[in-house]
């Protein structure tokens, strides 16, 4: 009977053992990306162009084999652009979801709260739309990738674009949050650096998410700004265009946004022509073989074009791939060392990452509104050209003087 109980225990052993195993191949199969993504508000429109180019991306590799060897699997929890429900979020991802590796929201301030934990928790994780230059500053850490232009390459950028034009007096309209003070104060240094004798009038901020302006526009034709700054974006921007439009501000003054693709969708023919405005990936104005096929398959799939979101979560993923592949790993410090000064062939042309702040050499691209029978229902941008980020980013040594002392 002992005998008998014995092999009895012996295979249930076996059997328990087996399972595990299994259950642990079946795991190894798959890379788990975890996406806090801002689903629900204003970020809902830039969610759907940022999910289906990782969507994109993820059917072409997994139909190529995978990476090395694994499939890619996406899981989505919503952040509703709340901080405190992005590090939930993350966290949730890492520890219940098993996710080896994080995608960023589009709101710098939840992009903090997730760094903060995959720095606690070990895991990498990739900004593609959140941007606050202070990510790759002052809440650096190991883990931390950024491959949108940050705020300090886009403000400067803008800056270093408007100096050599003509504008003297300069008026400011923004969101009150971490990306657009960064934004400005870097905005107005730079400014001034390349263009002393110009005036900063006003500034303004706004609530996060407001999108009625009638209160603010009347002060801002009164201080008859040359040109009027503002970082609104999403529904925000929409609202915006559309109520100055009606005003004396566009007589009186220009202003610069930043207009992506589905912001151009949003306002569609009611759109001004002859607006500045800057963009972060315009499928349009980008020339490269990648980028031309990566639009036809795009559009083939979802019968309408690519946003710059949709292009830079796609590159996000390209990054990502690319250092699990040279570390041939997907253990977090090893893919964490091959994404610093990683270069990679991006939909944008060949990026570098530059290894004292994992801040990825990618420009903006500024130009004007303009019809284009290719794009009957919304306007597009002309003339379009491109701030290379190295002509802009901060240099290495001011950098490290912002990065905590300890990582």
């Amino acid at each position: 009977m002992r005998l008998k109980h014995l092999a009895t225990t012996s295979f249930a052993v076996l059997v328990i053992i087996g399972l595990t195993l299994a259950a642990d191949s079946f795991a190894g199969d798959t890379i788990r990306i975890g996406f806090v993504a801002d689903v629900t508000g204003i970020g809902e429109v830039w969610y759907k162009s940022q999910k289906a180019g990782m969507d994109l991306f993820i059917e072409e590799v997994n139909a190529a084999g995978g990476v090395l060897g694994k499939k890619l699997e996406l899981v989505v929890r919503d952040s509703k652009l709340k901080p405190d429900l992005g590090e939930r979020a993350a966290r949730e991802l890492i520890v219940d979801e098993k996710c080896d590796f994080l995608m960023g929201p589009t709101s710098s301030s939840v992009a903090v709260s997730v760094s903060k934990v995959a720095h606690e928790l070990k895991k990498v994780v990739c900004f593609h739309a959140s941007n606050s230059e202070g990510l790759t500053t002052t809440y650096f850490h190991p883990y931390l990738f950024q491959v949108a232009p940050n705020s300090g390459i886009e403000s400067r950028g803008v800056a270093m674009f408007l100096a050599f034009r003509g504008f003297k007096r300069y008026s400011y309209l923004g969101p009150d949050y971490e990306f657009a003070r960064n934004y400005w104060a870097n905005f107005k240094t730079e400014l001034t650096r390349r263009k002393p004798e110009a005036e900063i009038l006003d500034e303004v901020w706004v609530p996060l998410g407001k999108t009625e302006f009638s209160e603010y526009i009347p002060g801002l034709v009164a201080r008859n700004p040359d040109i009027v700054i503002t970082n609104l974006w999403g529904p925000a921007l929409v609202s915006f265009v559309k109520q100055v439009k009606t005003t004396e501000l566009l007589r009186k003054a220009s202003i610069i946004c930043l207009f992506d693709l589905d912001t151009l969708r949003s306002i569609g023919l009611e759109m001004p022509e002859g607006l500045m405005g800057n963009a972060r990936a315009p499928f349009y104005g980008i020339r490269d073989r990648r980028m031309k096929d990566f639009v036809r398959k795009f559009y083939d799939k979802y019968q309408q074009w690519p946003s710059d979101w949709a292009i830079q979560s796609y590159d996000g993923l390209v990054a990502l791939t690319e250092a699990i592949k040279k570390a041939n790993s997907i253990d977090t410090d090893k893919v964490a060392k091959a994404l610093e000064g990683l270069h990679f062939r991006s939909l944008r042309g060949w990026q570098h990452i530059r290894p004292e702040d994992h801040m990825a050499d990618v420009g903006i691209y500024v130009g004007w509104t303009t019809k284009d029978p290719r794009f009957p229902d919304f306007l597009i941008m002309r003339d379009v050209t491109k701030v290379p980020a190295d002509t802009v980013w901060m240099p290495v040594d001011e950098v490290k003087k912002l990065q905590p002392k300890t990582k």
